[in-house]
């Protein structure tokens, strides 16, 4: 007989070096472009934080000039100043001393070399560093501009410079007088990264006109006219595309500040990038062509060396007796094919007795049964074959897991032991014409249960009978807590897979009924038409607690939001969605409190990994406290402790210059550029009392200090404290003092 030894032998070796070949192929190409594409995002994220950490220098030192700004405008000689003609009054030379004393306590090395001018429209003067200058007419048309802008305050560009232009009032349509705050386009080129190894930087206005930068060739051009603006910049906050200038391709890197208007962008030649990834791209080629020279010898080497026991099998199947006559035009597979095909056909056969003698089998049918579409006539063909019952009349699926093993004498490591314990029980409990064999799958502990009865009512009392006796023995034997789920009653052993993943859903239903639960999947499932509502008020008045670093109010709002969300019935799809809704709602407000979720947090996907994991609403409840929030909260408490400290002395100081004048909570907010609302809040922490009292209390203190240090009259006393009238002052000193002003004065001038 002639063999075919070679052709089969030539394909072996063909078959392994291409099963070496295309893998290093694919691997090279895709290392070289993984590379080239991880440079390219390492520099783009790389640009990204250059631009953000540039905004936040530049916008630090707008904001303080602006709050400079802010200070000078509303102090009591500025205003006075614009109300009228300056030069020519009694006392002007002392007022212009003090208007430019006041601006010279607002320059300091923060603020750069600042410029300050203080124009007055109705006066037509004009106040800066050199002193009072009176303007002409068509001085003062220059300024036409600004006046008319709808906006009282805003920031103007050139070149040269920065120009903040506030209102005098600034809520006023006919404004009296214009402030005007400079500084050298220099001094926001300093603060702008001079290394242009990874791309210039340029700041563009509201007009998108280069004005700074570290690109000198390109300031004060329009950023569509130049080479790399032929593509408008995308309307995001912030992000990256790419375009094509004249002679290279380009990423462009954005920023847009949510202060001004202003856009920070980084341009980046992407041509020179990847001209730093070709030598990856040599190495790589190098690297597979050695791969593949070896995979050519390996594989001529091992196949021959795979080849030695086929020709041994074939020497010793020939030889056989049983093979005398077969010899023909056959390779050696060939012949060996037709040797065994006989040996083949008794395979079902012998399957059969083997999987009637082993234990292993039995659950292996059984495994079968629940993960895949089993045909019908097979289960029933095998469950013979096994001896199990194959009359129920109604069926039911029952899995048991193991609710927590918090507060036990095991640990995780003791889980699987504790399912074999379980499933023995269930073993004792049941007997095996109620049941398929039962088996540990994963977490869970899952049997098929039948039964002869017809009436559906009557097999489910059967079923909730046996889970409180199982539940009752683990309890007993192991002091565990378990959760049972059962699918719904069923007569069609196709139905089985269907079943187990009904039962395994039952079970999610802990998170609104707790450990210890029975759940049938017919109970439990709501409605699926049902419109269910997110209790935003309670996630917003937890989300400001938690900026208020308020402990206690927001260990009680979370615990609102919990218990509302499990009042109404859910899906466990539509309790995490929300849960998932409410921690990112948390990590945004870790975010907006800058900081970020990695210093509190060792990763953001673990966070969301374990709370999938959580079974109950009070492992929810105490998760988001112990996990999400306290970390928030402890860092928040160090943080506002020191700035609620600084807020309520600006405040107290307020008061105690300004009681005399017209000065309310919303004065305040708008000095100090917060919210009423945040203001009262901090105040009341930190003193205790709220600011109308406060305020009163120390206006109550002058009004005695006066009564008893001056001889000013009680109606002049009551017209500096702010009182409609003195009989209103009168009213409420007898009310807090128990006696009028006239008579606490006379009191103590009799002592």
């Amino acid at each position: 007989m002639k063999l075919r030894a070679s052709t089969f032998l030539s394909k072996l070796i063909w078959f392994t070096l291409l099963l070496a070949t295309i893998p290093v192929m694919v691997l090279g190409a895709f290392s070289y472009y993984q590379a080239s594409d991880a440079v390219q995002t390492k520099v783009n994220e790389s640009n990204q934080q250059m631009l953000k950490q540039t905004e936040s220098q530049i916008e630090q030192l707008l904001r303080l000039i602006d709050y400079s700004a802010i200070q000078y405008m509303n102090q009591p000689v500025v205003i006075d100043a614009l109300k009228g003609e300056l030069a020519g009054t009694d006392g002007y030379v002392q007022k212009v001393k003090s208007l430019l004393e006041s601006m010279s306590k607002l320059q300091s090395n923060e603020l750069g070399t600042m410029g300050m001018e203080l124009i007055s429209i109705a006066g037509k003067w004009s106040i800066n560093d050199t002193g009072l200058s009176m303007l002409e007419t068509k001085a003062m048309a220059s300024y036409a501009g600004w006046v008319n802008d709808p906006r009282t305050s805003f920031w103007s560009t050139s070149s040269t410079g920065m120009k903040l232009i506030k209102k005098i009032p600034a809520y006023s349509p006919n404004p009296s007088g214009l402030l005007i705050m400079s500084i050298p386009i220099y001094d926001v080129n300093s603060l702008i990264n001079k290394d242009t190894a990874m791309g210039n930087v340029l700041l563009l206005d509201d007009q998108e006109v280069v004005f700074a930068g570290n690109a000198a060739n390109l300031i004060g051009k329009p950023f569509q006219e130049l080479a790399i603006g032929n593509e408008p910049i995308p309307a995001a906050e912030q992000g990256f595309y790419t375009t094509r200038s004249e002679r290279e391709r380009v990423g462009i890197s954005y920023r847009k500040s949510d202060y001004n208007g202003w856009m920070y962008v980084s341009v980046v030649s992407i041509d020179e990038l990847n001209k730093e990834s070709q030598g990856i791209g040599w190495f790589t080629l190098y690297i597979c062509l050695g791969i593949l020279l070896l995979a050519l010898l390996i594989s001529y080497l091992g196949s021959r060396k795979m080849y030695k026991p086929i020709r041994k099998l074939y020497e010793v199947v020939r030889n056989s007796p049983e093979t005398v006559g077969t010899e023909g035009a056959m390779d050696e597979f060939e012949f060996i094919n037709e040797r065994f095909r006989g040996l083949m056909q008794r395979e079902s056969s012998l399957l059969q007795e083997v999987m009637g003698q082993s234990h292993q089998m039995r659950e292996y049918f059984v495994f079968k049964l629940f993960q895949s579409d089993m045909a019908r006539t097979e289960a029933q063909d095998k469950l013979e074959a096994f001896g199990h019952p194959t009359e129920w009349n109604s069926m039911c699926v029952m899995t048991i897991q193991i609710d927590t093993l918090s507060n036990t004498r095991f640990e995780e490591q003791d889980q699987d032991l504790l399912l074999f314990a379980i499933n023995n029980i269930v073993s004792e409990l049941i007997t095996p014409e109620q049941r398929l064999p039962p088996v540990v799958m994963g977490d869970s502990q899952v049997t098929l249960l039948g039964g002869a009865e017809t009436d559906p009512k009557l097999f489910k009392n059967l079923l909730d009978i046996a889970a409180h006796q199982i539940m009752q023995m683990i309890k007993l034997y192991l002091e565990l807590k378990v959760s049972i789920g059962f699918s719904h009653t069923f007569n069609d052993i196709k139905q089985i897979r269907h079943a187990y993943g009904e039962s395994l859903q039952a079970l999610k239903y802990r998170m609104n009924l707790g450990e210890e639960s029975i759940l049938f999947i017919e109970d439990v499932q709501p409605e699926k038409s049902m419109q269910l509502s997110y209790p935003d008020t309670a996630e917003r008045q937890l989300l400001d607690a938690l900026k208020l670093a308020d402990r206690e109010q927001a260990t009680s709002c979370l615990h609102q939001f919990i218990t509302t969300l499990a009042v109404d019935e859910r899906t466990h799809e539509e309790y995490f969605m929300s849960f998932v809704r409410l921690l990112v709602q948390m990590l945004q407000a870790v975010k907006d409190a800058g900081v970020l979720p990695k210093h509190l947090y060792s990763d953001e996907q673990t966070l969301f990994i374990q709370l999938f994991q959580l079974k109950t609403v009070s492992e929810v409840e105490r998760w988001f406290l112990d996990v999400v929030m306290l970390p928030f909260l402890i860092h928040l408490e160090h943080k506002l402790d020191a700035q609620y400290q600084s807020i309520s002395s600006q405040i107290i100081h307020m008061i105690e210059t300004g009681f005399d004048t017209d000065l309310s909570l919303e004065v305040c907010a708008r000095r100090m550029n917060y919210s009423p609302n945040y203001l009262t809040k901090v105040f009341r922490k930190e003193t205790g009392v709220n600011f109308s009292d406060y305020l009163s209390e120390y206006r109550m203190k002058m009004a005695k200090q006066w009564l008893l240090e001056t001889d000013m009259k009680i109606s002049e006393i009551a017209e500096k404290l702010k009182y409609n009238t003195p009989a209103n002052f009168i009213r409420y000193f007898r009310k807090l003092e128990g006696t009028t002003p006239g008579q606490y004065r006379d009191s103590f001038l009799k002592k």
